[in-house]
Formats: C-alpha cells, sequence, structure tokens
C-alpha cells in the first residue's frame, strides 16, 4: 500500500500558477466575505488607494460566475462612495487653492470660470469616460468637486459608466470568461 491519496496519479502534474491561484479564489469566495472585500476594495480605491479598481471583483467573480452581478453591483456602490467623498474634498480644496496659489500658476479667476463652465457643460462626459479608461477616477472625482461639476450630474454619470463597465465584465464571465479560464486551468470553476 502506498501513501498517496486514493484520486492522485503518481505520474501527475502538480497543478499550474493559474489553477492554484483559481483555486484560492474559490477558497475566498466560498468563506462569504467576498462582498465585504470587493466592497471595501472598491471604496479605497475610489477614495485614497492607487490601483485596478475591478482587482478583486474580476477574480472573485471568476471563481463564482453565478455572484459576478452581484459583486459588480457591490463595486459599483463602494467606488461610487469613495468618488463621492473626493468630489467634496475638490470642492473644499478649491476655496484654498483659489488666490495666491492660482497666481502663482498663472490661474486666473477668469480661467477658472471659463473651465467651470466648460466642465459644466460636457464634466458628465468627461467623468462618464474616465470610468471606461485607464484615466484615474480619483483625479476625475477631485477635479469635478473643484470646478464645481453640479453634483447630480457628477454622481449619475459616475454611476452610469461604473456600472456600464462593471455589469459588462460581470457579462463576460458569466457568458464565456469562467469557462475560457477552466480550459487555461484545467480546474472546473463552480457556477453556483
Amino acid at each position: 500500500m502506498t501513501d498517496a491519496a486514493p484520486n492522485s496519479a503518481p505520474d501527475a502534474a502538480p497543478p499550474s500558477r493559474s489553477a492554484r491561484l483559481l483555486a484560492q479564489m474559490q477558497r475566498w469566495a466560498d468563506a462569504g466575505w467576498s462582498g465585504i472585500v470587493v466592497f471595501g476594495w472598491g471604496l479605497a480605491q475610489g477614495c485614497f488607494f492607487p490601483g485596478l479598481a475591478d482587482l478583486f471583483f474580476i477574480p472573485l467573480a471568476i471563481a463564482r460566475p453565478a455572484r459576478a452581478y452581484t459583486l459588480a453591483l457591490i463595486a459599483t456602490a463602494g467606488t461610487l462612495i469613495g468618488s463621492v467623498a473626493l468630489y467634496f474634498a475638490g470642492s473644499m480644496a478649491l476655496q484654498h487653492l483659489q488666490g495666491p496659489i492660482a497666481e502663482f500658476v498663472g490661474v486666473s479667476a477668469t480661467h477658472v470660470d471659463e473651465y467651470r463652465t466648460t466642465l459644466a457643460r460636457y464634466g458628465a462626459w468627461a467623468i462618464f469616460v474616465s470610468t471606461m479608461s485607464p484615466l484615474s477616477v480619483k483625479l476625475t472625482s477631485i477635479a469635478s468637486g473643484a470646478v464645481g461639476v453640479p453634483f447630480a450630474r457628477f454622481v449619475a454619470a459616475l454611476l452610469a459608466g461604473r456600472l456600464t463597465r462593471t455589469i459588462a465584465i460581470a457579462w463576460v464571465i458569466r457568458n464565456g470568461g469562467a469557462r475560457t479560464i477552466e480550459r487555461w486551468t484545467g480546474q472546473k470553476v463552480i457556477a453556483e
């Protein structure tokens, strides 16, 4: 008799790094705190922490594709709250930055007013695009508050952009992404 596990073949190769990563994500997803992690990361990333917005959302959604849409909504909520905090920080910062600092860097009150008018007209599009691109949503949120993009427009554009992005990612995961990962890792993704 050997001490080998009954289902293991003596010549079986160890699991690949990607298979081990998927197994770890599945354990984390099954531990019951994936929603908290996705929300917390979205909040931290939306507010102050640099990094990929979907760092935890994507792997945890791949680990449990049936939860992809729920995790998309949770990630969006975290990012939205963090970005709203930065919007208000930007609106408060403008009060301190106008005057001598603005004059020192060559920004007059007329320039600020022109920029405000432009962003009031097109700011929602800039915010929406920043959620879909490598542009920093943090910088966009601060700038939106600083130049006075109307708050309702800011929230609507941010929400529309983040929801579009996270729901599209969840759709890809649910409709083929998880199966692609299964083929890549050789390990079954449970779609419960």
